[in-house]
């Protein structure tokens, strides 16, 4: 009888609601599970605590979050919270694994540390997140026709057949959870009637191909709308619209011809002996008509040195009569006589 009282003591005391920081710390669990559907405002944990004794330490319980560089995402959303005789850890905001993903550097969130204190006393419990399946696939690569809907243009010409290249970029989609469900792609409505007759989609890749020919009845303006479904239970979708222009003529496209070094070496040598032998052909010629045209005085021989000095004498002569003539009339004029002088 004694024997069973003392266990029965025993357990009492082992359940009975903490009354101080080394009993509470101890009756906090060691893990939990938290999911992205978990409404705000729910209680994660609930520990009754002793209504008289609670007012003593329960207002030194902190805690924070681990790993420290979470803190900025995480720690507004938790909140302890005392209320009569008990003490909460309120879940006050939804957590979304997809926003941290985006806002801290691709971190995939799927579990974390919550570490408690009271006085000298220390608590650590990890904390498991689960990503749900809440948000469909997102079209990579695109020009927004409005907030909801991506679009993609291509243009093609008529002989021509095979993948078309879409503007701005390739057509790719992703799951936007961080699970990542595969990604299978269709054409889900498309204008003029019977578009499918000229285009096919790869239900992998997401590309697009043509493939026949145009002619001049046929329809050169094509709208497809591309569903992107991914494979999961709930098998969300998402919608991007392709815009397709088709043109008369095939651009010639121009090849560059890549010519062998060594015959590259060998023209440039033959180009510049070419141009050296054209010089030296060309000077020769300028020498040459320069020394055809060039004059040699002739100086006068003995012979004919006679007939030079006579010219002088007859020029001199002149000269003389010249003067005497003048001076003649000047005297005449003054009226005086000419005397003859010998000299």
């Amino acid at each position: 009888m004694r024997l069973l009282l003392a266990v029965v003591s025993i357990l009492t005391h082992s359940i009975a609601d903490p009354d101080d920081c080394s009993s509470f710390i101890n009756r906090l669990p060691p893990n939990i599970t938290i999911s992205e559907s978990t409404p705000s405002n729910t209680s994660l944990l609930e520990v009754n605590v002793n209504a008289t004794a609670a007012s003593t330490f329960i207002d030194q319980v902190d805690f924070y979050i681990i790993p420290s560089e979470l803190s900025v995402f995480l720690l507004d959303h938790f909140k302890s919270l005392h209320v009569g005789n008990k003490w909460l850890l309120l879940l006050q905001k939804s957590i979304d694994v997809e926003y941290i993903y985006q806002e801290k550097n691709k971190y995939v969130l799927n579990n974390f540390q919550i570490t408690f204190l009271c006085e000298s006393n220390t608590k650590v419990m990890n904390v498991s997140v689960i990503d749900e399946d809440d948000n469909g696939p997102v079209f990579a690569n695109t020009k927004s026709t409005n907030c909801t809907i991506s679009g993609y243009t291509a243009s093609s010409y008529r002989e021509y057949t095979g993948k078309i290249e879409t503007s701005p970029g390739g057509i790719e989609a992703a799951d936007g959870d961080v699970t990542g469900n595969n990604i299978t792609y269709s054409f889900l409505y498309g204008e003029p009637f019977g578009f499918e007759d000229y285009f096919i989609i790869n239900p992998r890749y997401g590309h697009v191909n043509k493939t026949r020919e145009v002619i001049e009845g046929d329809p050169h303006s094509f709208m497809m709308i591309i569903q992107a479904t991914e494979m999961s239970t709930l098998g969300r979708t998402k919608i991007a619209v392709l815009e397709v222009g088709v043109h008369e003529n095939i651009p010639v496209a121009s090849s560059e011809v890549k010519a062998n070094k060594a015959v590259l070496l060998v023209l440039q040598i033959i180009s510049g002996i070419m141009i050296v032998a054209f010089t030296l052909g060309f000077a020769f010629i300028v020498h040459h008509r320069i020394k055809k045209h060039i004059v040699t005085p002739q100086v006068p021989d003995s012979s004919n040195t006679s007939k030079f000095d006579s010219m002088e004498a007859v020029t001199e002569d002149s000269f003389i009569l010249e003067n005497t003539i003048v001076l003649t009339e000047t005297n005449q004029m003054n009226g005086g006589s000419i005397k003859d002088t010998k000299p």
